[in-house]
């Protein structure tokens, strides 16, 4: 068997409508399912570099995901931090993604997880601090931690070898059948 994957921009991002905003990990669990109906039912993995490896973290429970991946996963102090000195190039609800942030501490995300966890960090991320994927492997349930040697924020995210790390994952992860019972339908 193979991997059905869906890619898509967060609200706020690319083409899409809207702001990013509280309910991002509501939108992350819809995509989710999505997926999961086209497969009939079948496990969902979540992978996100960044914001989206915060969102990929937090939205894991909700989401119903049987396996994780982050790269170089921003944590809520970083991205007020980016929200607060307009950094961000996106179209944001500043209160609501204030909100959500100040809701979802991302250590707790990863101790409460029941899925496996697959992280990725360069060691020279200017942005996120390498020791921040160090701590959250350190508490995360079962995770494999990959830190590459250099690199910076942003090279890894499509760093074709990791990519095959990642998709090997979770196919051991979908395969072990890992993860928690899928959510309720609503």
């Amino acid at each position: 068997g193979g991997l059905l994957a869906l890619a898509f921009d967060a609200c706020g991002h690319g083409a899409s409508a809207g702001a990013l905003g509280a309910g991002a990990i509501d939108d992350v669990a819809a995509m989710a399912g999505l997926l999961r109906d086209r497969l009939g039912g079948g496990p969902v993995a979540l992978r996100g570099s960044s914001m989206g490896g915060y969102l990929a973290l937090v939205a894991a429970r909700p989401a119903g995901a049987a396996a994780v991946v982050a790269v170089c996963p921003a944590g809520a102090a970083q991205l007020r931090r980016g929200l607060d000195t307009g950094r961000f190039d996106f179209r944001c609800d500043r209160a609501g993604l204030a909100a959500l942030l100040d809701a979802h501490d991302l250590h707790a995300a990863v101790a409460g997880l029941e899925a496996p966890l697959l992280l990725l960090h360069a060691e020279g991320d200017e942005s996120v601090p390498v020791q921040q994927s160090r701590e959250l492997a350190a508490a995360a349930p079962d995770c494999r931690y990959v830190e590459v040697p250099g690199g910076h924020h942003r090279s890894i995210q499509h760093d074709a070898e990791l990519t095959g790390v990642s998709v090997r994952f979770v196919l051991r992860a979908l395969r072990r059948g890992a993860g928690p019972a899928l959510p309720p339908a609503a």
